[in-house]
Formats: structure tokens, sequence, C-alpha cells
């Protein structure tokens, strides 16, 4: 197992407090192995606690920031990744503005550099808008041309995108967890719409990552209709570094069940 650099410097931002990263597991749907983490940022606030994302981003892009903080969430996840197995990947959202400005292949690439991270192992998510925005496109191939794989998040909510993913080396389909939270037993138009985003994904040659996974019915209906990985609160909620390192080294490796929730944050062998 290697160890991790050097702590990575807080992002200088007119905030109290500082940002704390989280992780969540994706989980095979097939074995019910850990794949892999993404990273979710946090704002921890004296006094208000965690701040979540709903509310930090808007106010980071408002005040000019968000590039910064972004930078700051590759660089310290893509540190904490090096102490995981080689075969752990990583997860990490990238801001549209980021993408706009042309910042984030070069944030990448300086987190690569310093965390010495395989740049195999580094997945960048990317919003459906990005993909359509024509300011956003060239650092999308910049992206892949550093090696790293491009996800699109909440895939579903405009079917434009889908068509549009052919333009790039779109590896990964995550699926919107509104369609999940809302999947039918049998037919229905939540259960039709994930079924084709699969369909169309895996004719691309993409897999696809069920998000907000929150029951063992949930879990069910996606493997019957192909689906590849999940994560969610069936399997277990954002957790922090030190929790996600145990999981993720843990001998011999822990596998979650499939058909009932877990009982505690690392699963049972």
């Amino acid at each position: 197992m290697a160890s991790r650099p050097e702590v990575t410097p807080k992002p200088k931002i007119a905030l109290e407090g500082e940002p704390v990263l989280e992780f969540q597991p994706a989980v095979d749907l097939g074995s019910g192995q850990v794949l892999g983490f993404e990273a979710l940022l946090r704002w921890a606030h004296p006094t208000r606690g965690l701040v979540p994302p709903g509310v930090l981003i808007p106010w980071a892009e408002s005040n000019d920031c968000i590039v910064e903080l972004n930078a700051w969430v590759l660089d310290e996840a893509c540190r904490q990744a090096t102490a995981w197995p080689s075969a752990i990947q990583l997860a990490v959202n990238c801001s549209l503005v980021q993408l706009r400005r042309h910042q984030a292949s070069v944030a990448a690439a300086r987190a690569l550099h310093h965390s010495g991270l395989n740049p195999d192992r580094l997945t960048v998510e990317i919003t459906e808008s990005a993909v359509a925005d024509e300011r956003a496109n060239r650092d999308l191939v910049n992206l892949t041309h550093h090696g790293v794989h491009l996800a699109v998040d909440d895939v579903g909510t405009s079917w434009s995108t889908l068509e549009s993913l052919r333009r790039f080396s779109i590896e990964v389909a995550k699926i919107d967890r509104s369609f999940i939270a809302a999947l039918e037993p049998q037919e229905g138009m939540n259960r039709a719409i994930v079924e084709t985003i699969v369909h169309v994904s895996h004719s691309l040659a993409m897999s696809t990552v069920a998000e907000g996974v929150e029951t063992a019915e949930q879990v069910r209906i996606l493997q019957e209709l192909g689906a590849d990985v999940a994560q969610g609160f069936f399997f277990a909620p954002p957790m922090g570094g030190d929790q996600a390192l145990a999981l993720a080294t843990r001998e011999p490796p822990g596998r979650f069940e499939l058909t009932e929730p877990a009982q505690q944050l690392a699963p049972t062998s």
C-alpha cells in the first residue's frame, strides 16, 4: 500500500471553516465488490456544521472561488487515493465553470503530478450541460489527453445528452437518482427510461452507474435491467477518508450484500 503524499494546502476562501472530503463507495451490481469511491466536497463551518453542496457550490460560483475549490478537491482526493489498492478507482466532480475556463484539465494534471496517482484510476464526472456546452468542449478533450476517464452525471434529465456522448470519449453514464427513486417493479415510465439509458450506454461501450440506490428492490430491478454499478445509502452513506481507506484496504476484500441493506459502514466479507 502506498503512503499518502503531504496534506494538500487548504484553499484561501473568504468563508469560515475549511473544506473536507467524504467518499461514497461504488459497488459492482454483480458481485457486491467495491470498485471505487466518489469524492464529495463538504465545508465544515465552525458554527453551522457541514454546509451541504447545494448551498456551498452556488456560493462558491457567485463568489468566484469555485475553480480554486474544485482544484483543491482534485488534489486532495488524488492524494488520499494513492493509499488505496491500485484496483480501486476514484471519481471527482468537475464544475462547468472550470471547464469553460479550461482549468479542469490543468487542475487534473497538477493533481496527478503532485500525488503520483495513475491517470487510469481517475474519473472526472461532468454534468449533462457540460457535454452540450461548446465553451467547455476543448477542456473535455484535454482531460482525455491526460489519460483520465470521463463520466456524465445525472443522465436522463436531457435526452439530447445521449447523442452528444458520441462526440467525446465518455466511458460512464450515471443514471439520475430521481429515476432510481421511482423505479417500478414491472412496467412504468421510470423503468423504461432506466432500461433505455442502460441499453444505449452499452451500445456505445459505456458502463452505467445508478445513483441514490436505497432499497433491495431497486438493486434487484437494476440487476434485471443490466446496470453495472450502484452507489447509495443501501450500501453506505458518504464516509470519511479514514473509513474509506479501511474499506478499500480490507483483507480479504469486503463485499456488500445485494439482497439486504448494510448494517455498518464497512461491509462483512
